[in-house]
């Protein structure tokens, strides 16, 4: 060919390439999703008002291999507090970090990983230097003790959270059909108290022991203090649930046996309940999940107080993988099946009038809180603590709810660490 017309193909070849505008991402690994947006809007905690000129720096950890299409760059706000990166090829094991700077505000990071979709929205609220975090809000207590901050996962409220897009799947896997079953109550079922129950202690009154942990390497090093004839829960899981009231300390203990002056036992975790603190990653706890237990109990005392303001515990057959927040899996994902850690809620209209008023609150909890998977069991198995003042034959009544009352919602909205509990 000549080479005069060879340097016209070749520009004309240019400018298409410079008309399509967006570069192509380079072929990687299943799981891309595409090219999308990050977007959000950066406000003032104190009043709500958005925050124009902050900057927004964004770190991406990405399978493309195209500089270009990673999300490592830095933008401004508008004055409407608004950010926005474009052409940003996704991944569904991607990890996004975002960092929020500005004059007169303590900085914030967000962080998002393991996606379902090319975008997502991240809104962002920055403290005025000097405040102190709006974490000791009203929250649930045990014994004058937290149960965790008012910031915390288990009790942010989740009704007006995004449905999950893979809610449909999750619901089909554990059984659209399948009934619920309150697993706690009063009175004894095959020998043993309903439910998991716990002990409040003062710390510096019961005896101290180390324990002799199966999984030493992901447990927690002691000192337990465990009472004299504890309650413990019976069946095969057997834990032991202590809170310290000298420290507000949560002690959770697995499979727990005493032998000659000495506890054994599968794992143990301790949680600062004035702390947001997770599990090191892949860590187990005294759960699957790798999430406390206590937290998520069902406890008689909020009924009779009439608000239950936390998340509740629930568990199904097959579980695979996890997500924030929690932190260990029991089998690697898999197309369809539900992860340790997703959150459910009931169905804003389901109707819930015609139920005693006991359980009402209770209903009302799945609505507002839902219900995070922490374990495996049987499915739709809500978890709560024995008490003799349950009417059994009312728990009964919920029995009629199905999987297809519920819905998946999306918590990773909520993250503003995937290594911290906290919420925004």
């Amino acid at each position: 060919m000549n080479n005069k017309y060879l340097l016209v193909v070749i520009s004309i070849l240019l400018l298409a390439c410079t008309a399509i505008g967006t570069p192509t991402p380079t072929p990687g690994p299943a799981g891309g999703l595409g090219i999308g947006t990050i977007f959000g809007v950066v406000t003032d905690a104190a009043t709500g008002a958005p925050i124009a000129g902050a900057t927004v720096t964004c770190e991406h950890f990405s399978y493309t291999s195209n500089e270009e299409l990673r999300c490592n760059r830095s933008t401004v706000t508008d004055q409407d507090g608004k950010f926005l990166f474009e052409n940003i090829f996704f991944h569904d094991t991607d990890t996004i970090t975002l960092t929020v700077n500005t004059s007169g505000y303590d900085a914030t990071t967000f962080r998002q990983g393991f996606f379902t979709q090319p975008f997502f929205e991240a809104n962002m609220e920055l403290t005025p230097t000097g405040l102190p975090p709006s974490n000791t809000a009203d929250g649930p207590t045990i014994a004058n003790c937290p149960m965790f901050l008012a910031n915390n996962f288990w009790n942010a409220r989740a009704d007006s959270l995004p449905v999950h897009p893979l809610s449909d799947a999750w619901i089909e896997s554990i059984g659209r059909d399948e009934g619920f079953h309150m697993d706690f109550g009063s009175g004894e079922w095959d020998g043993g108290p309903i439910g998991i129950p716990f002990n409040v202690v003062a710390g510096s009154t019961v005896p101290k022991y180390d324990p002799e942990f199966y999984y030493p390497d992901e447990s927690d090093p002691g000192p337990y203090p465990i009472p004299e004839n504890p309650n413990i829960e019976y069946g095969s899981d057997h834990h032991i649930l202590v809170v310290d009231t000298d420290t507000c300390t949560l002690f959770e203990t697995y499979d727990m046996s005493f032998d000659n002056g000495q506890w054994f036992g599968g794992s143990g975790a301790i949680w600062d309940l004035n702390e947001n603190t997770l599990r090191p990653e892949t860590w187990t706890s005294a759960d699957a999940a790798g999430l406390p237990i206590l937290p998520g109990l069902v406890r008689y005392d909020e009924i009779a107080a009439g608000e239950i303001k936390h998340a509740l515990r629930f568990t199904v057959e097959d579980t695979a993988g996890y997500v924030w927040p929690a932190r260990h899996q029991t089998s690697d994902p898999q197309d369809g099946i539900p992860p340790l850690g997703a959150r459910f809620r009931l169905k804003a209209d389901y109707d819930i009038s015609g139920f005693p008023p006991e359980m009402q609150i209770l209903l009302q909890a799945f609505k507002t809180y839902g219900i995070v998977l922490a374990d495996n069991g049987s499915d739709w198995y809500v978890n709560g603590a024995p008490d003799e003042r349950w009417d059994n034959d009312m728990l009964h009544l919920l029995d009629v709810l199905t999987g297809d009352d519920f819905e998946t919602v999306d918590t990773s909205v909520l993250m503003v660490d995937v290594d911290s509990g906290e919420v925004r």
